[in-house]
């Protein structure tokens, strides 16, 4: 008779945009494996047994706040999800100052500020960073380009982090999805003008894969990841597209 292997201690898991899609999954995730789990968002619907803490990722403070909240008790982050973000889409000449710098303040920004303020408790415990980039990141697509430039800056300040944060035994990866099947979807497709060359909408059309992915299968990847077994992986951009890239 084998014996049972020991119960491994609970980890401290932070995870932004935790309220819906992606990182409502994957918090879920963490919370089942018995992590200790905060989700960070706007809204407070975040899985049962997750605590949730305000925060909006684009402001300093807000961020800041947060991240004090999460290690008052414990004092360390062994895993750091950056999930929270939004889309764009529509002809170039039409986004407005505002729309871009609402996209470049949550979808590369928000990372930034979480990265950057969370970074001493995750080297303490040479925890690693999981960040949700997307195919937008590593192929470009048209009428996308705020979206387009925020997750291309997100996909390389993944890359150049790992490297950075190498020695200090932290490890940095992002995954990339393609379609997930949430709804950001639908939202985009709300989007669409009508005056859009369809010469062009037909390649952007055949770059999708046939299937969107779901949330739990991306949450699945972040867990991955996460863990042990992941050890040697750092500095990777794995694409979730069905061969689209």
């Amino acid at each position: 008779m084998t014996e049972s292997a020991a119960p491994r201690n609970p980890r401290v898991v932070v995870i932004t945009g935790a309220a819906s899609g992606i990182g409502h999954a994957t918090a879920a995730l963490f919370q089942d494996l018995g992590d200790v789990v905060f989700g960070l968002d706007i809204a407070p619907t975040v899985p049962d047994g997750v605590t949730y803490v305000e925060c909006n990722v684009a402001d300093r403070s807000s961020v800041e706040t947060a991240i004090a909240t999460c290690v008052a008790e414990h004092a360390r982050i062994d895993v750091l999800a950056n999930i929270a973000g939004v889309v764009q889409f529509g002809r170039f000449e039409t986004i407005t100052d505002d729309e871009w710098d609402r996209v470049q303040a949550i979808d590369l920004k928000g990372p930034f500020l979480v990265m950057q303020t969370a970074l001493p408790h995750v080297k303490a415990c040479r925890g690693t960073i999981v960040n949700v980039s997307s195919v937008a990141g590593n192929k470009v697509q048209p009428y996308a380009t705020a979206y387009v430039a925020a997750k291309g800056g997100l996909t390389a300040m993944t890359k150049g982090l790992a490297l950075e944060l190498a020695p200090d035994g932290v490890r940095v990866n992002a995954v990339c999805p393609g379609s997930v099947d949430t709804p950001i979807i639908a939202e985009v497709a709300a989007r669409f003008p009508d005056d859009l060359d369809p010469r062009v909408m037909d390649r952007l059309m055949a770059m999708l894969p046939g299937e969107a992915i779901t949330p739990a299968e991306l949450g699945s990847s972040i867990v991955y990841l996460a863990s042990p077994e992941a050890r040697m992986i750092s500095g990777a951009v794995l694409a979730f597209d069905g061969c689209m890239t």
